[in-house]
C-alpha cells in the first residue's frame, strides 16, 4: 500500500506522540508502539496500492488543521480504531481533490465525498478498552489546532519516504 500524507510540524508531531504514549503508559494499544522510522503523525490524503509520488500538487498545503472530536473506525470483531476528526475547511478539502488530481488509484474510502480526514492514535483498541482510551487521550492537552510540515508520499511494499512538492 502507498499513501500520501500531511506530516505535522515539530511541535505537533511531539502533541500527538504524548497521546500516544499516554495509551502506552495505560497498557493501551497506541501507534507508539511501532518503533519503524516512518511511523510518524499524519493525516492521510490518499491510500492505494498504485499511488505514483506527485511532482506538484497544484494548490497550497494548509498551514494548520483543526482537530474535532474522538471518532472510531471499525476493525474487525468487538475492536476499533481510535482517531481525533480533522475539520474538513475549504483549503484542505481544495488539496485533498488536488492530490487526487495527480495521484489517481487511491481506494474508495479516501476519495473525495468518502473520506474522513483524521489522526489515528491507535488501531485495534478492544470494545472493552475504549473507556480507559478515551480516558488515557482526556488527560493528554492536544492543542485545538495541528501545524502542517508538509507533504509525504509513503510507500509500504519499500518503507521509503518521499518528501511531495
Amino acid at each position: 500500500m502507498r499513501s500520501i500524507e500531511l506530516v505535522l510540524e515539530p511541535s505537533s508531531d511531539a502533541a500527538v506522540r504524548t497521546a500516544w504514549a499516554a495509551l502506552v503508559d495505560a497498557g493501551l494499544p497506541s501507534l507508539g508502539r511501532h518503533p519503524s522510522p516512518s511511523n510518524a503523525p499524519h493525516v492521510t490524503l490518499a491510500a492505494g496500492p498504485t499511488l505514483p509520488v506527485p511532482s506538484t500538487l497544484g494548490v497550497p498545503v494548509p498551514e494548520t488543521l483543526l482537530l474535532g472530536g474522538v471518532l472510531l473506525f471499525p476493525a474487525g470483531p468487538g475492536r476499533s480504531v481510535l482517531v481525533r476528526a480533522v475539520v474538513l475547511d475549504p483549503a484542505l478539502a481544495a488539496l485533498h481533490e488536488a492530490v487526487h488530481r495527480v495521484a489517481p488509484g487511491a481506494v474508495d474510502t479516501s476519495l473525495p465525498g468518502r473520506w474522513s480526514p483524521h489522526v489515528s492514535f491507535a488501531r485495534r483498541v478492544r470494545d472493552e478498552d475504549l473507556p480507559r482510551a478515551v480516558a488515557a487521550l482526556r488527560d493528554v492537552p492536544l492543542p485545538p489546532t495541528l501545524e502542517v510540515a508538509g507533504v509525504r508520499h509513503w510507500d509500504g511494499g519499500t518503507r521509503t519516504v518521499t518528501a511531495v512538492g
